[in-house]
């Protein structure tokens, strides 16, 4: 009786947690359908299919839109397990903090932004003659450009100092392989996290959250 009780309180709080999150958990599931029809595919036709949906140079130059849209809800193998994880942890709890729809504007800039401003890197790499013509059709899907601007405004959320070694942490994750690595995706998740935390005016009036007593304070309006 004690064990099922238990089940059911688990039960119940999951689903609580879940549909405290809706945009979240909406976007994971798809994301469990397309990887499950992609990973189905034979690897080249799985490529191939992908740049389709790309946000590469030569989709946003024909077709921006589609691709801005479909580029989110692909991944590029089979990694459903880090993105339940990920998406539980940085996209549910802004969304449960923000409002769903603060939540989407930020994903939505971040994912769009970071998008022209890593393929703009591109652009300027191929003019120049520093990267192959070939990176005018690369795969480009997922995500990540999303969850970084996400993490990136949830900076603000934080209280005291404990912001400032969380700026650390994630400017350490997103500046290092940037700098090691010379790679337009890690680019792009730099911009990302910059685009995140230049939207501070978005959730100004939202608590914040000190790691030190462990409960939320009431933000604080600057200049007051």
């Amino acid at each position: 009786m004690g064990a099922g009780r238990k089940g059911v309180r688990t039960l119940r709080r999951t689903h609580d947690w879940v549909a405290s999150a809706p945009g979240t958990y909406i976007w994971l599931l798809a994301l469990y359908a397309t990887t499950f029809v992609a990973m189905r595919l034979p690897a080249d036709d799985r490529t191939a299919f992908l740049k389709r949906r790309s946000t590469n140079l030569a989709h946003l130059h024909d077709d921006p839109l589609r691709v801005l849209l479909s580029s989110a809800l692909w991944t590029q193998g089979e990694h459903l397990i880090k993105f339940t994880v990920i998406f539980t942890v940085v996209f549910a709890v802004a969304e449960r903090w923000m409002g769903t729809w603060r939540w989407l504007a930020v994903v939505a800039l971040g994912h769009v932004g970071a998008t022209y401003a890593s393929q703009s890197l591109v652009l300027a790499g191929i003019r120049t003659g520093a990267v192959s013509e070939r990176l005018r059709h690369a795969v480009d899907v997922g995500p990540s450009y999303a969850l970084m601007a996400i993490a990136g405004v949830l900076f603000h959320g934080i209280a005291g100092p404990w912001r400032w070694l969380y700026l650390a942490v994630l400017g350490g994750y997103v500046g290092v392989p940037a700098y090691a690595a010379h790679d337009f995706t890690a680019a792009g998740h730099v911009a990302a996290v910059l685009i995140g935390l230049a939207c501070g005016q978005l959730v100004r009036d939202l608590p914040r959250w000190n790691p030190a007593p462990r409960r939320l304070l009431s933000a604080t309006i600057p200049g007051k």
